[in-house]
């Protein structure tokens, strides 16, 4: 492999693997690092190196991302089930407070997460990340009829690649990174077939979920979260297509940075985006 990482391991979580990533010495202040939607560990990879002089920083892959274990057939994807998984991890390695780094996905749940089990997370960098995708109540019925229609289609096959290059090209088409920029993440989410190189993330991730909060709901979680939180937003990323002045506002101790690129900003600028949350943590 051409990205090697200082420390990879697997913890058990409801007798399922999930594959952990740590860059920084063992015993430095722990920073627990998620990655976003159908992403993987692998996101931290150009930002570590600018943090893991003082922090010990830990990036886990949710289930059916990266190298960790697909749910069982019986099972279902559902967002807020991450919640779950984030604190069988944080139980599971003893961590009872610590920072948060989050991206997207990642940064919903540990915001949900934090308005949950407040104090748990002391301080928390959220890029382009301001919690979860909500729907008005009146929209219920329909956005459960089309989740049950959805799950009654085949899951389509997955394309296979001859090389990683191909798979990373095939990727930045949809991305606004360069496919060398992605290649990280492109490596550590695919597995070698006999037919080639595939996608390791399960497909079913793509199901949308049964039911959506609602803004009500979203924002009486957030309003009980203690830590500090900083956002770092995209000019030219997905929080644009959201109002979120409402939610900020509920944040005790908010504060927001505009930074320059697109939803994936910390691997095209990793530096820049490092500084900003160097000095936040500190």
């Amino acid at each position: 492999m051409q990205f090697q990482f200082e420390r990879e391991y697997h913890l058990v979580v409801n007798d399922k693997k999930i594959s952990v990533i740590e860059w920084g010495e063992p015993d430095a202040e722990p920073v627990i690092c998620m990655h976003g939607w159908l992403d993987n560990a692998a996101t931290f990879h150009y930002l570590a190196p600018y943090l893991d002089k003082k922090y010990r920083l830990i990036a886990f892959e949710m289930p059916g991302h990266g190298q960790s274990e697909h749910l069982s057939q019986d099972a279902d994807y559902q967002f807020v089930s991450g919640i779950s998984v984030i604190d069988s991890v944080l139980n599971t390695l003893n961590i009872e407070s610590c920072q948060f780094i989050g991206h997207s996905m990642g940064g919903a749940l540990g915001l949900l997460y934090a308005g949950a089990i407040p104090g748990r997370f002391t301080r928390m960098a959220l890029i382009d990340s301001m919690g979860a995708i909500t729907a008005p109540s009146e929209q219920a019925v329909e956005h459960l009829e089309e989740a049950i229609i959805q799950r009654r289609k085949k899951t389509s096959n997955k394309r296979f690649f001859n090389d990683l290059e191909i798979a990373a090209k095939a990727r930045a088409q949809v991305s606004e990174l360069n496919w060398k920029i992605l290649y990280p993440l492109i490596e550590r989410g695919v597995m070698l077939t006999d037919k080639g190189y595939q996608w390791s993330s399960d497909a079913r991730l793509k199901r949308m979920s049964w039911l959506r909060m609602t803004e009500n709901q979203h924002s009486a979680i957030i309003a009980k979260v203690e830590a500090d939180v900083l956002l770092l937003k995209a000019n030219n990323g997905i929080l644009n297509q959201f109002p979120i002045g409402s939610r900020t506002a509920q944040i005790k101790n908010f504060e927001q940075i505009n930074c320059e690129g697109g939803h994936h900003f910390h691997m095209q600028y990793p530096k820049e985006t490092a500084e900003k949350i160097l000095e936040f943590l500190k």
